[in-house]
Order: structure tokens, then sequence, then C-alpha cells
């Protein structure tokens, strides 16, 4: 049996990409009340915190079980603020 580290949200700042699989879906999760994603990670378990950037481009490929990708494009100008932005990769058997 394999132990993971728990607890940890995940920062694109630090880290520019996380790949993991899919465990859950939180509705509202957070301060903010946004979705949380958990991945399960080689390393951790992982949640990811929702945006209206990231959940419509991670929505396509959300279910439970799946081996997603999420990659940190940086902070965009947007027409009253920055934002973050993300690419979503959804993984594939070869």
């Amino acid at each position: 049996m394999k132990f993971k580290k728990t607890g940890i949200s995940w920062d694109p700042q630090k880290q520019k990409e996380i790949i993991g699989k899919l465990l859950n879906i939180q509705e509202e999760g957070g301060k903010y009340k946004t979705k949380v994603y958990t991945f399960e990670t080689e390393d951790a378990v992982v949640d990811v915190f929702g945006s209206a950037v990231l959940d419509p481009k991670i929505r396509p490929v959300c279910q439970i079980g799946n081996k997603i990708k999420i990659v940190f494009l940086g902070m965009k100008q947007g027409k009253d603020a920055e934002y973050k932005d993300f690419d979503v990769y959804l993984g594939v058997e070869d």
C-alpha cells in the first residue's frame, strides 16, 4: 500500500502544470464557494480551485477517474482585470 500526502492546494504560480486522476468534484468549496477538483497525482492528493476561466475548459473532460493535465498559461489581461489562463488536456491510452 502506498500513502500520499493530502490537504494540498495547487498553486499555478509555483507549479506550472498538474497531472492526475480526478477523484472528486466539490460544487461549492473554499471561502469563495468555487468548484474544487481533487486530483491524485504521483506524490499527493491535490485540490484545484475552479474559476470562471478553468471551469468551462475542464467541463468537457470532467469525469471521475479521468486522467487530466492542467497547464497554467500565465496571467492575461481581460477587459477589466487580469486573470489566470489555463489549457486542459485529457489523458488517453495509446
